[in-house]
C-alpha cells in the first residue's frame, strides 16, 4: 500500500508537481537531432503515437520528454543490423587529400 503524504501550509513551498520541467522536455528540432531524423519525422511519429508530446498551452508547440526520446533511440539502435566487419583501408593507396567514393573499401 502506497503511503499518502498530506501537505500542510509549511510544505507548499517545497512541493514539486509531477509534470516534467521544461529542462526535461525537448522541442521538435532538438528531438529530431537527438534521434538523427528530420523534424517532420518527429511530427509524424507524434501523430502516429510512436512519441508522446506535451502540447504547450496557448501556442500548442510540442515538447518531448528526454526519457521517451531515449527509449525510442534505444529501440531504433536495437533494430540496426550488426556490423560484420569494419571498413578496410588499402594502405598502399596514395592519398590525395580528398575523399573519393570507395576509399574505405578494397
Amino acid at each position: 500500500m502506497d503511503k499518502v503524504h498530506i501537505l500542510d501550509k509549511g510544505d507548499i513551498w517545497g512541493y514539486t508537481p509531477a509534470m516534467p520541467t521544461t529542462k526535461e522536455l525537448l522541442n521538435v528540432r532538438d528531438t529530431a537531432r537527438a534521434l538523427g531524423v528530420h523534424e517532420n519525422t518527429v511530427r509524424n511519429w507524434e501523430e502516429r503515437g510512436i512519441l508522446r508530446a506535451v502540447r504547450l498551452p496557448g501556442s500548442g508547440y510540442r515538447r518531448f520528454s528526454v526519457q521517451d526520446i531515449e527509449r525510442l533511440r534505444l529501440e531504433m539502435f536495437e533494430q540496426l543490423a550488426p556490423a560484420t566487419e569494419g571498413p578496410v583501408v588499402n594502405p598502399d593507396r596514395k592519398r590525395t587529400g580528398r575523399l573519393v567514393f570507395g576509399d574505405a573499401t578494397e
